[in-house]
């Protein structure tokens, strides 16, 4: 009999939305783009499931930590029409959790360059390699692409399989850490601070060192772009939140300055006016939104530009924002889309800054959580009061 773990699986029925048309894809295998537009009656709940075994090119891994990621938290109730919040690609059933290390525990008959005991972790985009998109190296915009913990049994178990060709080792953060177990929490994080590299350099196009910077958001994205840009060389980072919890961790991080900017409109003042005080006059070089709700952020961000500037876009909403194109025009600026981590040398680049204390996430790892407690470190998360939240299956 195959041994069983425990596991965290998202559920829910195949159910276009009314008024929504399903796409060839998310109709062939039930799938959903987003799945705001398709699952209804969502479910979240701890199982049991057999231990998976490795295909040829894949890993066994013995799961160290799962970070809770916005995303995740999606995944909880339904809105009022009962369908999920989560507005992602996703094919349910499937054991949610994206964000991940482990220690090998076996290895498929093709795999070279692993082996047991190897501590890694893992793209979470499972990319073709074969579409138009992937052969011109956008892995993130994969046209058959697969996630893991969103259409692959992800990280809220205590084994998963990954690709050897999505591993990347971290046995270094062992000597920066100091215990296996502590590396493997922290390299957990790994993945939020690839998407942040993905966004602000890979897809923003960074910064010249000097160049003045705003975040929207210091969620564990906004914190990541933080220590990237800081380490980067900007100047003035202007980071904005409601939350007085994530203003104390941007500060810790690298923020120069950080607000509210409820509290700005209230007072009937721009978000804009303030930073080009800051600044004194000059404006963001790039402002990176990392919010689930930019309708309100994007405006500002254009006035805030510099000549030239950059949009970063990264937090990931359902809804639509307006947008006029001729001031973005008038400035000359730019307005790059994010999603994804994959490819572009982005994770084995975040392993090397962490390894050589250049960032280090583990200053919002705010608490860990076993596995029997992965609802309740998502419900934690959902409330938006602290860092990260790693969920460690196996101690």
């Amino acid at each position: 009999m195959a041994k069983k773990m425990k596991a965290l699986m998202a559920g829910g029925q195949w159910k276009p939305r009314p008024g929504y048309t399903p796409t060839e894809r998310e109709s062939q295998d039930q799938r959903a783009l987003l799945g705001s537009n398709i699952f209804y009656n969502p479910t979240l709940e701890m199982t049991e499931l057999p231990v998976p075994e490795p295909a040829d090119d894949q890993v066994l891994l013995k799961v160290g930590g799962a970070a809770v990621c916005g995303s995740d938290t999606n995944f909880l109730g339904a809105d009022e029409d009962n369908y999920s919040h989560y507005a992602g690609h996703c094919k349910l059933p499937c054991v949610i959790g994206h964000e991940f290390s482990g220690e090998i525990a076996a290895v498929g008959k093709n795999v070279k360059t692993l082996k047991p005991g190897d501590l890694v972790v893992a793209e979470t985009m499972d990319w073709c390699g074969e579409c138009t998109a992937c052969r011109r190296g956008l892995f993130n915009q994969c046209e058959n692409l697969e996630e893991i913990g969103f259409s692959e049994n992800g990280a809220y178990a205590e084994y998963l399989v990954a690709k050897e060709k999505l591993c990347f080792k971290v046995d270094g953060l062992v000597d920066v850490y100091g215990s296996k177990e502590r590396a493997l929490e922290v390299a957990a994080m790994i993945e939020p601070m690839a998407v942040a590299y993905n966004g602000v350099f890979t897809r923003g196009g960074g910064i010249e060192p000097g160049g003045h910077v705003a975040v929207f958001g210091c969620g564990p994205i906004g914190l990541s772009a933080i220590s990237l840009l800081k380490t980067a060389g900007a100047a003035q980072i202007i980071a904005f939140d409601p939350n007085k919890t994530r203003q104390g961790l941007a500060r810790e991080v690298g923020a120069t300055v950080t607000l509210d900017p409820f509290e700005i409109w209230k007072s009937g003042k721009k978000v804009s006016d303030v930073v080009m005080e800051i600044t004194k006059g000059v404006g963001a070089a790039m402002v990176v939104e990392a919010t689930h709700e930019p309708y309100e952020n994007i405006p500002e961000a254009v006035d805030m530009l510099m000549a030239g500037g950059t949009i970063a876009q990264i937090g990931i909403t359902p809804n639509e924002v307006s947008l006029h194109p001729v001031y973005m025009q008038k400035k000359g600026a730019n307005y790059h889309f994010a999603i994804g981590s994959s490819g572009h040398g982005t994770w084995p680049n975040v392993i090397r800054l962490i390894e050589a204390g250049r960032v280090d996430p583990s200053k919002y790892l705010t608490k860990c959580y076993h596995l029997d407690e992965a609802i309740e470190a998502i419900r934690a998360a959902s409330k938006a009061d602290g860092g990260k939240f790693v969920v460690t299956p196996n101690w």
